[in-house]
């Protein structure tokens, strides 16, 4: 198998299991969020040190061709890769690949969804990269992690239902500023990594389920399931997320998360599909305990 040479990195995620791999001196490119992602992992995963914060700043000096899906396929062009890779939903077509002068086959999407989807890309970018043994060692470590953070929870009384709010924008614009929210009619259940990590902590998700990306939700559906807990999770700093606190919206006082104030802002997302989920499900299984106590007051 030929292993790329100029590798661009259109996803966060992607870039920090390129990281992981030790694979950084075949990446060309990036957007612009790739190096705080790099640093949360070093974080998370306490990877501190002056090797890994010159890698970090190799990383930084790298060209930002801006966030997926607005990069700009000009300048990733200019750069000549040989392999764009790219974590989004949907497929890719022959079009797609042509707007980074590349062959169909050389982009490469991971439309990740599941705890075994994010497993399997880990490896495939490990084979991609000639760093098979490392992907399969990143993908121990993280089971490692998930174990350990499912191992402080107590089983609940009964099974919670679980609303995981991800965004309330109808309207979405890159400019947070010119989008529109109106959580008295949709919001945006999440998907992703969501459904599964809400039953791995012994809740039953609403509205998505593994496997699932996102569901727009209609405001006279939530009213009608009555979620145990809402998880109201500030979508990458949305400011409608702020403007429109759950207990201030039109008929949402009514439901009993909100009487029974089990209304909880997760700060780590729990559908984010990459290495630092385990620190996301440790937060989630401490809010579902806080629930639980709730039930038995």
């Amino acid at each position: 198998m030929t292993h790329p040479r100029r590798l661009l990195s259109l996803a966060p995620n992607v870039s920090m299991i390129l990281f992981a791999l030790g694979a950084d001196d075949l990446v060309v490119g990036r957007t612009r969020h790739c190096p705080l992602s790099i640093q949360n992992y070093l974080d998370v995963w306490g990877c501190a040190g002056p090797e890994a914060a010159s890698r970090l700043r190799s990383w930084e000096t790298l060209p930002d061709l801006g966030a997926w899906p607005n990069t700009d396929p000009g300048r990733a062009a200019q750069l000549e890769p040989d392999t764009v890779l790219v974590s989004a939903t949907g497929t890719f077509n022959t079009h797609d690949a042509g707007m980074f002068n590349v062959e169909p086959a050389a982009l490469i999407n991971f439309d990740t969804r599941t705890l075994t989807d994010l497993d399997r890309q880990i490896v495939r970018i490990g084979e991609i990269v000639g760093k098979t043994e490392a992907a399969i060692a990143v993908v121990e470590r993280l089971a490692a992690r998930r174990k350990k953070a499912l191992a402080r929870q107590a089983p609940p009384v009964r099974r919670p239902t679980v609303l995981f709010e991800y965004c309330v924008c109808i309207k979405y614009d890159p400019d947070p500023t010119r989008r529109f929210a109106n959580p008295g009619r949709f919001v945006m259940a999440g998907g992703h990594l969501a459904p599964e990590m809400i039953q791995l902590v012994g809740g039953t998700p609403l509205f998505t389920q593994p496997g699932d990306a996102v569901a727009w939700t209609d405001f006279k559906e939530i009213t009608e399931v009555q979620p145990d807990i809402i998880l109201a999770f500030d979508c990458d700093g949305c400011p409608n997320a702020l403007n429109h606190p759950v207990e201030t919206r039109p008929g949402w006082s009514d439901l009993q998360a909100v009487t029974g104030d089990t209304v909880y802002r997760p700060a780590k997302n729990i559908a984010n599909p990459n290495l630092c989920y385990p620190e996301a499900l440790a937060e989630l299984v401490d809010l579902v305990a806080a629930w639980d106590r709730s039930q038995i007051r």
